[in-house]
């Protein structure tokens, strides 16, 4: 049983930061204390609290104890898209594209934040392994980095994801939209990309829930980050090694293993390393209709980069040939200004490796000639 909480004055405000703190550092000895004992000690301390008020109290003592600290009103808001901790001191938050700070972290909550992280997934950061990235639970992916690599850390880096798909006209012009129903109807191989948080996944994800429930997808990813769309959709996520370093699975090994599972289409959430060529070896067998994303600046600078990718899995030859003869189109995604996500520009891969970019007459008629 937790000690009783001093008396604190009737006026105290329930959302000062010294109030939460004393009731919490009370606690902290306490193995996980139930929440009618949180709730008399906040009772104890201000009888005269509305009961609303009281709730919010004890609802941020208990997340306090459990780990997640200052994080857990960021948490219940979906509009935060990222959230960024560089050690001790203001929380940086992305919403609506637009980056803010949303209060303070003291080092002690950063180290039981990081330890709150890590704990369900088994893997550890320390001064041996300084840097760490895992996939939570609600697909939200937690990149962690300690000293010494981190001078000022732990640093700790939260992109989160809708639960929702988006609708493609959230995403798209109207007749954008339409293209890119067609597209994906007759079924065009194509790559979304753009910088970093352009909402690259967020369109694959649109994208792909157009796709009929009859067709079988076999999505691919490093982590997990699309939602699952459908009964017959099958997710394969790579996993690092161990703490032995052994137990790795690459990507590369997840789209060979992909191919063996009868998809009707291909997707992998994006192309990064070596298994650019296999990718380009499953369009090459004829699975139509696949997708992926990729980081570039521009198309050109996409198919430049899809290539070298596929080098470093051993692909050898015209291999700039080789994506042009199998790759359909290109979906550019930027972000505005005023920080809204969005289709700029759609490009036609051309057979002589050119790009074209189209209002989707040239490219649809390609694809129903491939089909």
């Amino acid at each position: 049983m937790a000690r009783t909480v001093g008396r604190h004055p009737a006026s105290r405000a329930p959302s000062s930061r010294a109030f939460v703190e004393e009731i919490h550092e009370r606690f902290l000895p306490t193995p996980a204390p139930e929440a009618r004992d949180v709730a008399a000690a906040v009772d104890i301390a201000a009888p005269l609290l509305d009961r609303n008020h009281a709730a919010e109290l004890v609802s941020e003592v208990l997340a306090r104890l459990a780990g997640i600290g200052p994080l857990a009103q960021i948490w219940g808001d979906d509009e935060v898209t990222e959230v960024m901790i560089n050690g001790p001191g203001p929380i940086v938050i992305e919403r609506r594209g637009r980056l803010s700070t949303l209060g303070s972290i003291s080092a002690a909550e950063v180290h039981r934040l990081v330890e709150y992280l890590l704990g369900p997934t088994g893997r550890r950061v320390d001064r041996r392994l300084p840097m760490v990235d895992v996939r939570l639970d609600d697909r939200t992916r937690c990149h962690i980095a300690v000293p010494p690599v981190a001078v000022d850390g732990p640093y700790i880096t939260l992109r989160r994801f809708p639960a929702d798909v988006r609708h493609l006209s959230e995403l798209a012009r109207p007749a954008d939209v339409e293209y890119l129903h067609r597209l994906v109807a007759e079924r065009a191989n194509l790559i979304v990309f753009g910088p970093t948080s352009t909402g690259k996944t967020s369109l694959l994800a649109s994208l792909l829930a157009t796709v009929a429930d009859r067709e079988r997808l076999v999505v691919v990813e490093e982590a997990a980050e699309l939602p699952r769309l459908g009964v017959s959709t099958v997710r394969l996520e790579g996993q690092p090694p161990n703490v032995d370093g052994v137990g790795a699975v690459t990507m590369a090994e997840l789209v060979a293993a992909a191919l063996r599972m009868r998809p009707d289409r291909l997707v992998i959430g994006e192309v990064r390393g070596p298994e650019a060529a296999a990718l380009l070896q499953a369009l090459t067998t004829g699975h139509r209709g696949s997708v992926s994303t990729l980081h570039a600046d521009d198309p050109a600078h996409a198919l430049w980069r899809l290539e070298q990718l596929a080098r470093t899995g051993g692909a050898v030859g015209d291999v700039g040939a080789h994506i042009a003869s199998v790759l359909d189109g290109l979906i550019h995604m930027s972000r505005a200004p005023e920080g809204r996500r969005t289709v700029i520009a759609i490009y036609e891969v051309r057979n002589d490796g050119s790009l074209q970019r189209t209002a989707g007459l040239d490219m649809t008629a390609r694809v129903a000639a491939a089909v």
